[in-house]
């Protein structure tokens, strides 16, 4: 999958931001920040069906965004609806980026959507809204698994799926979440919904203690690596900082940037829905 590949890849995004400032991907895992990222050893992924996860609807996290020297620019939010598709009960997630920027002249407002099953693990629709300098888009794409296509529903684009457990930027935010993520392992994925994002190589590098305006977390930091332009391109550097406990919860993401330097989301608030 190539999430952003994201998550592709964060997932989310985290996705939002890296429309903003794509980056054109197309290698391996750098393995930077004196980590070993070329050659830990593949972690066997766990069967999609029954994955547990803690996330439900009604699981909202809000972050602050900074961007290199311009600093605060915005506000980003992950959250979960409750929805059905075709019958499904699904998880609507979504990602929304609000951001303006040198005096109110640039301004984005972006939002992903993905529409998964939470019994398969597995996204159904991945939709997305853009307005940014430059860039008006409005796209939502179906993925019908037994015909094994994906297809933009105002007719303009379809494709085969590389998967019948497909994700996308949004969706693989959350099975990231569900994977045992174990310090010193590399997570392959083939699962992101258009064969030229795969394949999505996740290194998790370390724990880390970090201190967000949310509060002080002790996490795990996973590294993504992804095919297609955007934040988690090999040109992004990114990582991820997921609480390590059962939540998963998305903590701090770091990015470094071409022009810009670095992006960061820091967690600012959240309920777990429940």
């Amino acid at each position: 999958m190539p999430v952003a590949t994201t998550s592709r890849i964060l997932l989310a995004a985290a996705v939002c931001a890296g429309v903003l400032i794509p980056v054109e991907a197309r290698a391996q895992n750098s393995g930077s920040n004196g980590d070993n990222g070329g050659g830990l050893p593949i972690a066997e992924l766990p069967p999609r069906e029954g994955m547990y996860h803690a996330f439900r609807p009604g699981e909202r996290m809000v972050f602050d965004a900074h961007v290199g020297i311009l600093g605060g620019v915005g506000e980003a939010v992950l959250e979960i609806h409750a929805d059905s598709l075709h019958g499904i009960p699904v998880y609507n997630t979504r990602l929304q980026l609000q951001a303006s920027a040198l005096f109110g002249t640039l301004t984005v407002d972006n939002l992903l959507q993905s529409w998964l099953d939470p019994e398969t693990m597995r996204a159904l629709r991945f939709a997305k809204r853009q307005d940014e300098p430059g860039t008006k888009t409005d796209e939502t794409f179906d993925f019908f698994i037994d015909e094994g296509e994906w297809r933009r529903t105002d007719g303009g684009e379809q494709g085969a799926l590389s998967s019948q457990y497909p994700l996308d930027d949004i969706s693989f935010i959350y099975y990231v979440r569900a994977l045992p993520l174990e310090v010193g392992k590399r997570y392959v994925l083939n699962d992101y919904y258009k064969e030229s994002g795969n394949p999505v190589i996740l290194d998790v590098v370390r724990r880390e203690t970090v201190k967000v305006p949310a509060g002080e977390f002790q996490t795990i930091v996973v590294r993504p690596t992804i095919q297609t332009r955007g934040l988690f391109g090999q040109g992004g550097e990114a990582e991820l900082y997921f609480t390590d406990d059962v939540q998963r919860f998305l903590v701090m993401l770091k990015s470094k940037l071409p022009l810009l330097q670095t992006l960061e989301f820091r967690l600012t608030d959240f309920s777990t829905g429940y």
